[in-house]
C-alpha cells in the first residue's frame, strides 16, 4: 500500500481534491480535521493551548478559532507553538488510521508537509495549485475575512513556487471539472504505481 501526502496553499482547493479521491474510494484522511478534533477533544491538547493563548481561547469549552486565528497569524512564534502542539497529535491519529486502511493507496491532506520537511514520509506529495486572486476570493468567502487577514495567513506559507520543485504531482484547481479529470487521471496513474 502506497501513501501520498496532498498539500497547496489556503484557499487552493484541497479539501475539493481530498474529497474527490474520496469518492473515487480512496481512504483519505485530513490532518486539519485531525488537529481540530485534538484541539476539542484530546485533554493534554487542550491543556496546552490553554497554556499557550490563555483560558479565553475556549468559550463555553468551545475552540475559539477566530481569536487563535487572529493571534497566530499575526506571530509565527505563536504559529510555531501551536503547530508543536497539534501536529504531534494529528500524526498519531494518522498513524493509527494508516493501519487499518486496505486499498491500493492513500491520501493526507497536510498543508505543510514541506514546512514540516515530512515529504520524506510519503511516497509522493500531490500539489494542489490555483491563482492568487482565486484563493483570496474563496478565503474570504469561506471564512468571512477580510483580504488583508488572507494574506497575512499566505505569508507564513511558502508559495507554489518554492512547493513545485518538491512536489510529485501538481493540479491545477481552476474549475471543477477540470480539477475532477486531472484527479482522474491521477488516479489511474496511482493505482498502476500501487501494483
Amino acid at each position: 500500500m502506497k501513501h501520498y501526502a496532498l498539500t497547496g496553499g489556503i484557499g487552493s482547493g484541497k479539501s475539493t481534491i481530498l474529497r474527490l479521491f474520496k469518492e473515487m474510494g480512496v481512504p483519505t484522511f485530513s490532518a486539519d480535521d485531525s488537529a481540530k478534533y485534538a484541539m476539542q477533544h484530546n485533554p493534554e491538547v487542550k491543556r496546552k493551548v490553554k497554556s499557550l493563548f490563555g483560558d479565553a481561547a475556549y468559550k463555553d469549552d468551545i475552540l475559539d478559532r477566530k481569536r487563535i486565528a487572529e493571534q497566530v497569524f499575526n506571530d509565527k512564534n505563536k504559529l510555531d507553538a501551536l503547530n508543536g502542539v497539534v501536529h504531534p497529535a494529528a500524526t498519531a491519529a494518522y498513524v493509527k488510521w494508516q493501519k487499518l486502511q486496505n486499498a491500493p493507496y492513500t491520501v493526507y491532506e497536510f498543508p505543510i508537509v514541506f514546512e514540516l520537511n515530512a515529504q520524506n514520509r510519503f511516497d509522493g506529495v500531490i500539489l494542489v495549485t490555483a491563482p492568487e486572486k482565486e484563493r483570496i476570493k474563496r478565503v474570504k468567502n469561506r471564512d468571512h475575512v477580510p483580504e488583508e487577514a488572507v494574506r497575512a495567513r499566505m505569508l507564513h506559507q511558502w508559495t507554489d513556487e518554492q512547493k513545485m520543485v518538491l512536489a510529485d504531482f501538481v493540479i491545477e484547481n481552476v474549475d471543477l471539472s477540470s480539477t475532477t479529470s486531472q484527479v482522474e487521471s491521477l488516479h489511474d496513474k496511482l493505482l498502476k504505481h500501487s501494483n
